[in-house]
């Protein structure tokens, strides 16, 4: 991979959390020989990234335009936020501080070494396909992890009715009645979706899949859609219009008689990875590892060289 000389920084809300690592980071990337380039807002946080944050012509912070790669020391909800706004063409370096990371490329405790790997070209990057929505055709947007319908008048179900539209072919799948409907790609498989009981889907699988939230039925079972077919879903109740989220952010109201489509788009973000941990291997350390050892949770990527007894160093 392409060396890492520019890197946009982003951190977490709360400037406690991630403040002793931006240290780290600033002193290795000026060992590194490292540009960094940070909204003012990241800047005010964190003071010791004055000193060294690249600024525009004009004095202000630099933005993410020109840069080689981002940072983001946060958890898995603020590295999607940064991934929308960057677009597929800037990968993103997960460092957790978060409560899962599933996301994360590296663990917070390596992040020096995570940055020699960035220096040197030694990461490897996953391209991420997303989802793209029509809202009523009065807006559109896209999503990396899901689109999720929901809300409406509190105290009241939903009534959804939905239809896969496959070529010329056009399907009515029935009405279910939920307090809502998720749609996510493979990435986000792993999020909503997979409290709703849907299916987990493997990095690299072509295709979405479509779960309810808390339905009223027996027979409304998570379904994986081809990754060619469009998913429309319509407010068929009464009362309040639903909240349309893409990714956990609200991008409108879908009202009762209108219609929204979501379909597989193109890549919508690309992913770092400094540590070698397979899909499978996240998974399970982050889902199943309760099942499956006693002991504390440990996740591969914070194993380093040294793997407790009876565990595999995958």
């Amino acid at each position: 991979m392409d060396a890492v000389r520019r890197l946009y920084v982003v951190t977490h809300r709360d400037p406690v959390v991630a403040g002793r690592s931006v240290d780290v980071l600033v002193a290795a990337a000026t060992r590194l020989g490292m540009t960094l380039v940070a909204d003012p807002v990241e800047v005010e946080k964190h003071p010791a990234l004055a000193a060294v944050v690249d600024s525009d012509a004009n004095g202000a912070t630099g933005a993410a335009g020109g840069c080689d790669a981002a940072i983001v020391l946060a958890g898995d909800g603020t590295l999607l936020r940064t991934l929308a706004r960057l677009g597929p063409e800037t990968p993103a370096l997960g460092v957790n501080f978060g409560m899962l990371g599933f996301l994360s490329g590296a663990a917070h405790d390596s992040l020096e070494r995570a940055l020699e790997q960035l220096a040197t070209g030694s990461y490897r990057t996953v391209q991420v396909p997303g989802l793209e929505l029509d809202l009523a055709g009065r807006g559109t947007a896209t999503a990396v992890n899901d689109v999720v319908a929901t809300g409406g008048t509190t105290g009241r179900v939903n009534e959804l009715g939905w239809r896969i539209v496959s070529g010329s072919n056009v399907d009515e799948m029935g009405t279910v009645v939920c307090d809502g409907m998720v749609i996510s790609t493979p990435v986000g498989s792993t999020a909503y979706n997979l409290s709703n009981g849907g299916p987990v889907l493997a990095w690299g699988v072509e295709g979405s899949v479509v779960s309810f939230v808390a339905p009223h039925t027996l027979a409304a079972r998570p379904l994986v859609v081809a990754p060619g077919d469009t998913v429309q879903v319509t407010h068929t109740g009464r009362g309040a219009p639903l909240k349309v989220l893409a990714d956990g952010v609200q991008v409108g109201h879908l009202k009762p008689g209108e219609v929204l489509s979501v379909r597989r788009g193109g890549i919508r973000a690309t992913l770092i990875f400094t540590d070698d941990v397979s899909f499978y291997a996240r998974y399970r350390d982050n889902f199943a590892v309760q099942m499956q050892f006693h002991g504390p949770r440990v996740r591969s990527s914070e194993r380093g060289t040294s793997t407790p007894t009876g565990e595999s160093s995958t």
